[in-house]
């Protein structure tokens, strides 16, 4: 079985120990992920605050592996392609953008994030499209940790693609066996390492180890 080339966690928050997160991110191939949006940030727990979000981006997490996922009315711009006002950070600092939205554009998305000088991701509910100015994520899940029925095949070669929908410590190596890809993908995950939903680094640790073993720190 193929392992994941790298996991996605999804919300980072207020109450995540940011040393102890980039303490994981040395050890492991993972990218932290923040959630963006107008009228959510900072009122949801998993919309960090201004303050939460400065710390975020002047913590060592810039230079390993950080992905923003934009949402709300900031997704919608993008898709229509106009001026995306408002963004509280350079995206510039991070290494991917998703654009969470229902009827992505690729070619909208790529723009956007090439103007940051990052990679975009974009979301997909079927099969892996062929548009590769993007990298694409199955996720018919959209964060509510729900299990889709079945998981598309990789599209072959080296095309890097994603995957979430309901995977947690509890289920990830069960999962892996049923995603069985046979190319370069990555594994997303949001609800499912959460605890009264914050994100929760004991589960995120599980995870890891239930993938790649135990860390060496050596």
């Amino acid at each position: 079985m193929r392992k994941p080339d790298s996991i996605t966690f999804t919300g980072l928050d207020a109450r995540t120990d940011l040393v102890r997160a980039v303490s994981i991110a040395r050890a492991y191939p993972v990218e932290f992920a923040f959630l963006l949006s107008p009228k959510r940030q900072g009122q949801d727990r998993r919309y960090p605050d201004g303050e939460t979000l400065s710390a975020i981006m002047w913590s060592p997490l810039i230079s390993l592996r950080l992905a923003a996922h934009v949402c709300g009315s900031h997704s919608r711009d993008i898709m229509a392609s106009g001026p995306c006002r408002g963004l509280p950070v350079d995206l510039g600092f991070c290494k991917r953008v998703q654009v969470n939205h229902e009827a992505p554009v690729a070619g909208c998305i790529h723009q956007f994030a090439r103007n940051w000088g990052v990679r975009g991701i974009a979301q997909t509910r079927e099969a892996f499209p062929a548009d590769r100015r993007v990298d694409w994520l199955f996720d018919r899940s959209a964060g509510s940790g729900q299990v889709p029925g079945e998981w598309p095949r990789h599209p072959g070669g080296d095309q890097l693609v994603g995957y979430a929908g309901g995977i947690g410590p509890d289920k990830v190596a069960d999962m892996l066996r049923l995603i069985n890809s046979a190319g370069p993908y990555w594994i997303c995950m949001e609800s499912g390492v959460r605890t009264d939903d914050w994100l929760d680094l004991d589960k995120v640790e599980a995870v890891c180890r239930a993938v790649y073993g135990e860390a060496s720190h050596g």
